[in-house]
This record gives C-alpha cells, structure tokens and sequence, in this order.
C-alpha cells in the first residue's frame, strides 16, 4: 500500500470512526436529556406553585383576616349593635370607609345586624375605583343567605370563609360577573348572636396575580370538578353560569396522569370547596423542549463529528453536562425573576446597608425607583419614628449569622409611612466566615397597623382620642372642600379644672372628665363626632353645619353643664371656642381659628362661647 492509499485509506477510516462515535455520543446524549425533560417539568411545577401559594394567595388572605378579626374586636361595633345610637353608626361609618379604602382587594365591608339587615355598607365596583358608602335605602337584608345561616347557627367566635363563587345582590348573581371570596365572623355577647361582620374580596385581583406562565395553563377546580378558575375565562365559576364543562374536555387523560400537578388550597381557603390549583403542561411547551434537545443533540453531532478529525477518540466524550446546567439554569431566571421580582417586597445590601439591588416590588412600595435606590444606604427608607431597640436587636441577631424577623416600620418617596413584615437573612463567605451580602424579604402590613391606629379611643372617657379625631376631621375636610359643605369645629375646655385635681385630687378630677363626656356625648346630634383632645379639652366635628347652628349647639352644652352638678365637685363650666370652614382652609387653620376663640372666651370671664369671625 502506497504511502498515499494509506493516508486516503487512514482519512477514511478515521472519518467513519468518528461519524461512528458521534452518532453514538448524540443518541446517547438526548436519550438522557429526554429522561431529564419530565424530571425537569415536576420540578419546576413545584417551584411555581410554591411562589404564587405562600407569596401571593396566602399572604393576601391572612391580611384580609387580620382586618375582618380587627373589626370584629372594634368595641363600638357591639355597643352600636346593642344600643343603634346614630352616634356611634357615624364612628363606625368612618371606620368601615377607611379600611375599605385602605385595600383596593376590598369590594364589600358590611355589618349586619341578628335579623341579617344591612346596617353599614361600604362598596368597590372593582380594583381601579374608590370606595364609595351605599345610601340606607339600597341596603339588602341577607338573612336567608348561607353565610348568614351559618354564622348565626354557629357558637364559635373564629373566622369563617365562604367560597369562592360569583357575587349576588338582591338573590341573583350580579351581572357582570364578579369573583368573590367572604370573610365573616359572628358578633357575640355573653353568648347572644348580635350579628355579623363580613367583607368581601374582588378574587379577580389574586386570579391575574396568578396569571399563567410560559410553561403551565393554570386551572382552580373545586370538590365537585367545577371550575373556578379556566384558562379560558368563560368557563371559569361554571357551575353558576350554568354552563357545563367536563372535567375531560381539558383533561382527557384525567387530572392524575404526567404533565398535570394538584396542590391543595383548603389551609388558604378555609371552607369545605376543597379548591385544588392545577398546573397543566402546555402541549407548545413541551414541543419546544422537544424540540430544543433534537437541536442541542445536532450540534453535539456535528462539533463532535468535527472534533474528531483532530482529536480522535477523545472528542467523542466531550460531556454535555454544562450545557444542561446552561440550559436549566437560563430557564429558571425566564421563569422565575420577573414573578418574584414583581411580588416579593426584596432589597440586597453590602454589609454596610448600601443597597446593591431591589425587587420591583420594592420600587412599588417605596415609590423610588431603582436608579434612586442603588448606591445608597438602607437608611433612604428609615423612618424617623423606628424603635431604635428593634434596629439594635436586629443588627446583633444578623451580626451573628441568623436570620432575624420582625416588623420596621419605613417611609416612602412621598413621605408615607409603610410598615414590612420582614425576614433579615445575611449571607455568610465560609472562607472567612464574613458577611457578604444581606437579602431582605418583607410582607406589607401597612393595612393591619393603619387599623389598629384607627380603631384608637381615648381609654379613660371612651370617646374618640387625638389620632382618631385627626383623621376624621381630614376625612371631613376633604369631602367638605369636594362638595362645597358646611364644616365648624368646637373646642371646649373645663374652666378652672386644674382646680378640681389641686383640691379632690387626680381619681375626682378623672370622674368629672368621664362625666363631662357622657353629658356631652348624650346631647350631640347624630351627625358629630366628639373626642377628647387632651387633658381637659374636648372637640366636636360639625359636619354640614354653619357657624350660627355651631353656636347654638355650643350654647346648649354650656347651659346643660352649668346646670349639672358633679359628684364631690358640684357645679362646673365651660369655655367654647367656634370656627367654620372657610374656602382653602387647612385643618391646622381651622383649629387654630377655634383655639383663637376658645382663649378669647376664657379671657371674657370664662362659662360663655365664641366664634371666631366675631373676635376677630
């Protein structure tokens, strides 16, 4: 064999060898890659289901609690169920309103009396509009509605959920359709059923959260295998439609066959619907996938096949093990970067609080966008009014190497308060045992904290105290300037009770107070609102009320006073000063004006009222 026959002959055969090795390789390779396609698929089904459960369903839900269980504990909803004083129905008016506007979720707050008649009612017409009050005349009575039934039948004094169905006004499902989901709980004294308290959610805000993925069709089935939630929404809530839709139509094979995942929501939705979320592999998906391998298989042949030419044997070996983890990895940020980013509240800082990234969540929440957030200290967020022992137990707890949690509360862009529930996690270097970065994840529970600041009343007097009396007078003003209404502000003062304290002493001088409340509370009108100032100073909000009326009221408390004689004290006066609303008048203006008047009274000889247009 000549020396060129025996180059052509080696060119040959080392050409049929490595096309030999590399079909072997590639066949051998996307063998594998199929085997890993379905361990990949129930791997990443697990992980989304988990994201949109514990980030998205259940931390809504347990707010929503939370705000119907700090309602129901309001002590001035049972005194208004037992007592109807209008008085007290305007407080709980401006309570349900605030919590209702509080969370765009809200489409209903209600109270119901024992015989199931509206005796409050707060609506939303869906997430984008604001909260509005329904007139008296257009409440409903929902005594032979199931919830109502239940919850009065029912002893227990825990949260109860209804299911998640479409809503019904007047016994007939409301037209459009809107998914709702109640929270109620029942009002009880020594064992009476006094009635309910029920909110209901706009369900379609927690539907779009879920939304879809490019990898899964989302589906919400409840016990029976009628459809909550299709991803063809006309025949989501089927069974109320009346519209049948077998189960097999868009699970021929079943609900327990490869490519279809079951998670129960029965600790979220407490009810007996048993809600199942299915995730159903898309048909497009798995093709691609399919697809993707054939194409990678292609190019390990012909680099292989290549290879071979100059490396022979070894070329044939080469592992696709990195191009895997490639793969899964490039997946895994597609799928799951822009859902945490978009609902997880998250911030990385160095260890010396300069933040290096935040979620967009975050740039919600806070209103600075992440350009105004990289490079800066943590501190951009502090709020002025922090614990400084909750910072230091935080700092000592992540300086040790553990997560901490807890509440902080923040400020936003615009000067808002935000409260964060919040889990603190710092990451350690093994090497040096140093911190490298801290990831902070937080819940929004700004809502829970707002109700507890609103649901304050003056402990000694159980009126309304300061913050309460703050808020609702803004409250008032604003709807005032927005309808061109009537506003006057009372204050009054107890002359010389610094008398009764120097001379009976402090328990006399907070009888007298609790004495001076309840006349006061007695003879107002149904429409003011009365609260204690501070010390011995009271307000009342006159809601659609001019000066001249003010006045009258005003000089009707003082004569009642007068006249009243108080245990181990005997008589007592007091010293009111009068403002009314005047266009672009703040509500700093507006007290100061009656304070003016309030001063101007006591200097005239005290036990007489002034309005501030008449001194001035």
């Amino acid at each position: 064999m000549t020396q060129q026959n025996f180059h052509k002959f080696f060119i040959f055969y080392f050409i049929v060898f490595g096309i030999a090795i590399s079909l072997i390789g590639t066949v051998i390779s996307y063998s594998f890659q199929l085997n890993d396609i379905q361990k990949d698929l129930d791997k990443k089904a697990k992980e989304i289901s988990e994201i949109k459960i514990n980030t998205i369903l259940k931390p809504s839900i347990v707010n929503m609690d939370n705000i119907v269980k700090s309602l129901s504990d309001n002590k001035i909803i049972k005194e208004y169920v037992l007592s109807k004083d209008e008085h007290k129905k305007q407080e709980l008016k401006h309570v349900f309103f605030a919590i209702a506007s509080s969370n765009n979720m809200i489409m209903q707050a209600r109270l119901l009396d024992k015989d199931g008649q509206e005796l409050i009612r707060v609506d939303r017409e869906n997430s984008s509009k604001k909260a509005f009050f329904v007139e008296e005349k257009d409440f409903q009575n929902k005594k032979n509605r199931d919830y109502f039934k239940i919850l009065e039948s029912s002893n227990s004094e825990n949260l109860w959920h209804s299911k998640i169905d479409l809503n019904i006004e007047h016994g007939k499902i409301e037209v459009p359709y809107k998914a709702t989901f109640r929270i109620g709980m029942a009002l009880r004294e020594d064992n009476k059923f006094l009635g309910i308290v029920i909110v209901n959610i706009l369900v379609d805000n927690l539907f779009e959260a879920i939304g879809t993925s490019s990898s899964f069709d989302h589906y919400i089935i409840d016990k029976d295998q009628n459809y909550i939630l299709n991803k063809n929404n006309e025949f989501s809530f089927n069974k109320y439609k009346n519209i049948k839709r077998d189960i097999k139509e868009d699970f021929p094979n079943g609900l327990n066959t490869k490519g279809v995942y079951l998670y129960e929501l029965k600790d979220i939705f407490k009810n007996d619907d048993s809600a199942i979320l299915v995730l159903k592999t898309k048909k497009d998906y798995k093709k691609e996938i399919i697809t993707q391998k054939i194409k990678t298989a292609i190019i390990v042949f012909i680099l292989t096949l290549l290879l071979s030419l100059i490396m022979a044997i070894l070329v044939s070996k080469i592992p696709s093990n990195l191009q895997n983890k490639l793969l899964k990895a490039h997946e895994k940020l597609n799928e799951f970067t822009l859902i945490i980013d978009k609902y997880v509240i998250s911030a990385t800082t160095k260890p010396d609080s300069t933040i290096i990234n935040v979620s967009s969540a975050f740039e919600k929440t806070s209103g600075y966008s992440k350009e105004e957030l990289i490079g800066k200290p943590m501190s951009i967020v502090k709020n002025p009014s922090r614990d400084k022992m909750i910072i230091k137990d935080l700092w000592e707890t992540i300086l040790k190497g553990k997560t901490w949690i807890g509440e902080i509360k923040n400020k936003s862009k615009s000067g808002d308060d935000f409260w964060l529930e919040q889990h603190i996690v710092p990451k350690i270097n093994t090497s040096n045992n140093n911190i490298e970065s801290i990831l902070s994840i937080g819940i929004d529970i700004t809502t829970k904290k707002e109700l507890e600041k609103i649901a304050s009343i003056d402990k000694l007097t159980g009126i309304f105290n300061r913050r309460m009396l703050d808020q609702i007078l803004q409250i008032e003003l604003d709807i005032t300037q927005r309808h061109e209404r009537d506003l006057s502000l009372i204050i009054l003062d107890i002359d010389y009770f610094k008398q009764v304290n120097d001379t009976y002493g402090h328990l006399v001088g907070d009888e007298v107070l609790k004495d001076m409340a309840s006349i006061i509370s007695k003879n107002l009108r149904a429409s003011d609102v009365f609260g204690r100032y501070g010390g011995e100073e009271f307000l009342i909000i006159c809601t659609q009320t001019n000066e001249d009326n003010a006045f009258n009221l005003a000089e009707k408390l003082r004569k009642i006073i007068e006249e009243y004689k108080f245990n181990q004290v005997g008589t007592k006066t007091i010293s009111l000063g009068i403002s009314s609303f005047e266009k672009n008048d703040t509500m700093e203006q507006l007290f100061k004006k009656a304070d003016e008047a309030l001063y101007c009274a006591k200097e005239k000889g005290r036990n007489r009222s002034e309005i501030y247009k008449q001194i001035c």
